[in-house]
């Protein structure tokens, strides 16, 4: 039964239906009209633009489109999206021999002509940039995306027949956003990828920005189906060997990063014949170094410069272990030193070329690093030397227990006969002073202590003021090599 306009509105509110739930509907006729009539102007567009674009082409010329699409896209589009991906590729993607886009070129010649709603539309499309976008919420009728690269939020309006059923946070996809009445609209076809892929593409996309110096808006119109192709891919960046594939796991590789296939030509050539100590020292470094890379987000050695690198190795890797042997640190560092070769050798191009030689300069201080570290309570759990210490020292009369502390970075600057001196370089907790920061230390210390104390070397930890005006060492937390100072001073 119909609702009159004076009756009480059904809803509830207790107001008349005219001032109430009469006004939404209308809102919502209103809506429904005018994105009705955006959908109809599209559909218009995209058959004039068709039209014109495929009439200008031979039949010859779309024997060599097909070509190129499946080229650029690896053969990765399915059968059942090919001829619609084709169709969106000859208007917004392929630069054509005048140097326009197809949409481009339709708008130059026929949008004088066009009635002025469909030219607005058309002037839009030519200006549309693809965006790499990720699900980040949900709700009834608005589904929000998040650009990947930029951070830009874009809110798609759900609509029937133009959003995927199943549709999960982080899934994402590439496409067009076509903004109408401040909402935006996926212009033309898309496919849904998961967060795995999506994050894949990035870093393709990352990697395409960092070898072209383009930027992102330019690397998307240019490469849009070599990222395309990356999202849809199911194929590796290599192939594997079947009877490679144990040792992939082995090394920790089944993620199959670009490096993948290096670091096992590099393993495999490198314990041909041997077994023993050979095979574990290269197995343990690799897999040491392909988890450093994983934890830093790293899948590709290419996009790693030299600053990069010394943070990973000098500060990141350090940060990886608790406690760390001589022999795992020698290992690394010798590993290190031969997989640069081996990529010299072969001609890849890679790794950081400064690599070896910073290995080389700096293998002192690493060593250094970790049996100083290991020098200070070496058979005891680290927790219960931090919390025995200062007792420990208090019995021995070496400090009272009135003794001020200090705790934070250090940097030893000069290596005594039974004491080192150290310059703090940052300051931690409650009982510091800051104006202690960038102050001077001579540490009395055991000789296994001093003989590792080597000038150069960080680590964080903390002193007391003992006897003699010399400072007693209470605990090391963690020591670095000289190198990683930047990325530790604060």
């Amino acid at each position: 039964m119909a609702i009159s306009r004076n009756q009480p509105c059904p809803c509830g509110s207790g107001k008349k239906y005219k001032k109430c739930c009469m006004v939404k509907q209308k809102v919502t006729d209103l809506h429904k009209a005018s994105e009705k009539r955006f959908f109809e102007r599209k559909e218009i567009l995209v058959n004039l633009s068709t039209e014109f674009v495929w009439g200008k082409l031979t039949s010859f010329d779309h024997k060599r489109l097909e070509q190129i699409f499946e080229k650029r896209t690896e053969r990765t589009v399915s059968e059942h999206g090919r001829s619609i991906m084709y169709h969106f590729f000859t208007l917004f993607i392929h630069r054509y021999e005048n140097g326009l886009r197809g949409i481009e070129w339709f708008y130059n010649e026929k949008g004088p002509l066009l009635e002025p709603q469909l030219r607005e539309m058309a002037s839009n499309w030519t200006k549309l940039q693809f965006s790499l976008v990720q699900i980040v919420k949900f709700s009834d009728e608005i589904i929000t995306y998040e650009d990947v690269i930029t951070n830009k939020t874009y809110p798609v309006v759900v609509y029937e027949g133009h959003i995927a059923d199943e549709l999960n946070v982080g899934d994402g996809t590439i496409g067009l956003l076509e903004l109408h009445n401040q909402k935006y609209y996926f212009n033309g076809v898309r496919t849904y990828q998961d967060a795995k892929r999506i994050d894949r593409t990035k870093r393709k996309i990352e990697l395409l920005m960092q070898e072209t110096g383009l930027s992102y808006e330019k690397v998307m119109m240019e490469y849009t189906l070599e990222i395309l192709a990356e999202m849809l891919s199911d194929s590796l960046p290599f192939r594997v060997q079947e009877e490679d594939i144990p040792l992939y796991e082995e090394l920790g590789l089944a993620h199959l990063p670009l490096y993948a296939e290096d670091f096992v030509g590099f393993y495999k050539e490198k314990t041909a014949g041997k077994k023993g100590n050979t095979l574990r020292k290269y197995r343990d470094s690799l897999k040491d170094v392909n988890e450093l890379l994983m934890r830093n987000g790293y899948t590709d050695l290419k996009p790693i410069d030299e600053k990069t690198w010394i943070r990973l190795l000098s500060k990141e890797f350090f940060d990886m272990y608790e406690i760390m042997t001589k022999t795992l640190i020698t290992d690394l560092i010798s590993s290190l030193k031969a997989f640069a070769g081996w990529m010299k050798k072969n001609q890849k191009n890679t790794l950081w070329t400064g690599l070896a030689e910073f290995i080389k300069e700096e293998e002192s201080q690493f060593i250094s690093a970790v049996q100083f570290h290991n020098s200070f309570f070496p058979t005891y759990h680290r927790e219960m030397a931090r919390s025995s210490s200062e007792a420990v020292n208090i019995l021995r009369g070496d400090i009272s227990p009135n003794s001020e502390i200090i705790e934070g970075a250090f940097e030893i600057i000069k290596q005594n006969k039974q004491s080192f001196r150290v310059r703090q370089i940052s300051v931690k907790g409650s009982r510091v002073k800051k104006e202690n920061r960038n102050l001077e230390y001579t540490i009395s210390a055991r000789d296994a202590q001093i003989k590792h104390a080597e000038e150069g070397l960080l680590f964080y930890g903390r002193i007391a003021i003992g006897r003699k005006n010399l400072w007693e060492l209470l605990t090391i937390d963690k020591a670095y090599p000289r190198s990683a100072r930047k990325f530790i001073e604060k």
